[in-house]
């Protein structure tokens, strides 16, 4: 009988279980707004027609919480890489938005056997762009540039003009011998001097890729045992599909922590944040100005430019001295609240990007004192 009622017990159990329906949130307005633990609020459209409407969130080596507002309720839930959750928002009290918060699961080549060790050489031109000789559908050779403040493949619109291509799905990419099949091509106005287009990070999650400007090699590696003390670690903040380190500029004494992205496409030195200079009080009106400028940015967009001298930037215990900053005067092209540190200054550095402990190095090369593009007179 004992044995029974624990049958019994257990299939009620599963029986409530089936039957338990997902949270449900209410809201009157199809306008609501999505948290990624600190990060900034994004707006979201509640849609009842798709069933899922899932929202990804950004890479992460561990859990983290993410949060819906609407106008007249709430949602928090935390999440493991690779978990995923459903819940309902009751929209006008007559449709039901099906929602699902997912966290992607953490990739990792370490165990691929034979293991991945390859060596790639790459120009770095006058503009400060990483260029790569690139086949593509094993028939055109084209120059495109590594770019770590983008995503996935992207093409100039002239670029798939001149290429012919029809449709931008299922299209294969050779890097020296790392193949990407059925890539989705995303069209561009612009891509760095010298090249038809560019390619971000993400295609190289959960490697280790290697890029050593005294040789002017790019290794990707599946694995990657030993790194030189001589390299300085940053911990690796993924947001909004890009990642950050931390670092500090400097005035005199006073110094001015923040979050930089990590953009070797961007091809000065480094983009201060109006938000940021703002909050932490930087004086931007009082340093010595060296240029005002308008700059373009991908989608051909005209940005005016203020360029300062900034006294000191610190990256951990290496620091670079009298280095022309610029200054947005309208929106940040990250479109969130964060420095753009460039390859004006990143090239200064050999890289290791480690995107299976979701780390940084950098270590001054033979570019360490080369002069900027734009100094003070």
């Amino acid at each position: 009988m004992k044995k029974i009622s624990f049958i019994v017990f257990s299939l009620f159990a599963l029986t409530i279980q089936a039957q338990k329906r997902p949270n449900v949130i209410k809201a009157s307005t199809a306008s609501a707004f999505i948290q990624e633990e600190n990060q900034e609020k994004k707006r979201w459209h509640l849609n009842p027609k798709t069933k899922p409407d899932v929202y990804t969130l950004d890479k992460s080596a561990k859990a983290k919480w993410v949060k819906i507002y609407t106008d007249s309720d709430s949602l928090k839930i935390k999440l493991k890489p690779g978990e995923k959750y459903d819940f309902v928002v009751l929209l006008n009290q007559k449709d039901s938005c099906f929602t699902r918060f997912e966290s992607p699961a953490l990739k990792n080549s370490f165990k691929i056997k034979p293991e991945i060790h390859d060596t790639i050489p790459f120009v770095l031109s006058e503009y400060n762009n990483i260029i790569f000789k690139v086949r593509l559908n094993q028939k055109d050779t084209i120059d495109l540039k590594f770019d770590t403040g983008t995503t996935d493949f992207l093409l100039t619109n002239e670029g798939i003009k001149q290429l012919n291509i029809q449709n931008l799905n299922g299209h294969t990419f050779q890097i020296g011998n790392q193949t990407f099949d059925k890539q989705h091509i995303y069209p561009v106005e612009l891509s760095g001097q010298g090249t038809i287009g560019r390619f971000g990070w993400n295609i190289f999650d959960g490697k280790i890729v290697e890029i050593d400007y005294d040789k002017n090699v790019f290794i990707i590696h599946s694995k990657l045992s030993k790194i030189s003390k001589e390299y300085q670690k940053f911990d690796i903040e993924y947001t909004h599909t890009l990642f950050c380190i931390n670092g500090e500029l400097q005035i005199k004494q006073n110094k001015y922590k923040g979050r930089f992205l990590f953009d070797n496409g961007y091809q000065r030195t480094i983009m201060l944040d109006d938000d940021l200079m703002k909050e932490q009080k930087y004086p931007k009106n009082e340093l010595t100005v060296i240029k005002k400028v308008i700059m373009k940015n991908g989608e051909g967009k005209e940005i005016p430019v203020l360029t300062v001298n900034n006294e000191r930037l610190n990256l951990g215990q290496y620091s670079l001295t009298d280095i022309p900053v610029q200054l947005l005067s309208g929106n940040n092209p990250a479109r969130f609240k964060t420095h753009i540190l460039g390859n004006e200054v990143l090239k200064r550095f050999n890289t290791i990007l480690d995107f299976q402990n979701n780390t940084v190095y950098l270590k001054p090369n033979n570019l360490w004192n080369e002069p900027y593009t734009e100094k003070v007179l």
